[in-house]
């Protein structure tokens, strides 16, 4: 008899851990991740021999930016540049020329970082001698 009530004792044990197992995987269950595509960083566009020019509210040039190769990212809106060329012009003084071997905007388009052999030179006007600068890495901001 007792050995009987062991094994109806063990019976009910085991069924009601299978019962409360099935009961918890329904219950709990990890919600299925659906892939939308929006974690990729893929890109949407490219541009070869890329060449822009920005005016201000004025119709004058603010700068020109030009890139052997863009990339475009639809996902955050940023953009690689390879070998970008920029030229920013400012009223009563020498335009600064600066190139690097890469460089990178944000969405806003409001600077670019550069990176490698980068190099900056303004030309000698009225108010200054000029000069140049390099360095590998160099951020403008474009807004400035």
């Amino acid at each position: 008899m007792i050995l009987d009530a062991k094994r109806l004792a063990i019976a009910a044990t085991l069924l009601l851990l299978a019962t409360g197992s099935w009961w918890l995987t329904r219950t709990v269950a990890v919600p299925e991740k659906t892939f939308t595509g929006k974690l990729r960083h893929d890109p949407d566009y490219t541009i070869e021999n890329f060449h822009a020019t920005v005016m201000d509210e004025h119709g004058r040039r603010r700068y020109t930016l030009s890139a052997v190769h863009l990339i475009h990212y639809g996902d955050d809106g940023s953009s690689e540049l390879e070998q970008p060329y920029l030229i920013q012009y400012r009223e009563g003084s020498a335009p600064i020329h600066t190139r690097a071997d890469k460089g990178w905007m944000p969405r806003d388009k409001s600077e670019i970082l550069l990176q490698g052999n980068a190099v900056s030179t303004r030309g000698r006007d009225p108010r200054s001698a000029g000069g140049e600068i390099r360095t590998d890495k160099m951020k403008i901001l474009l807004d400035s």
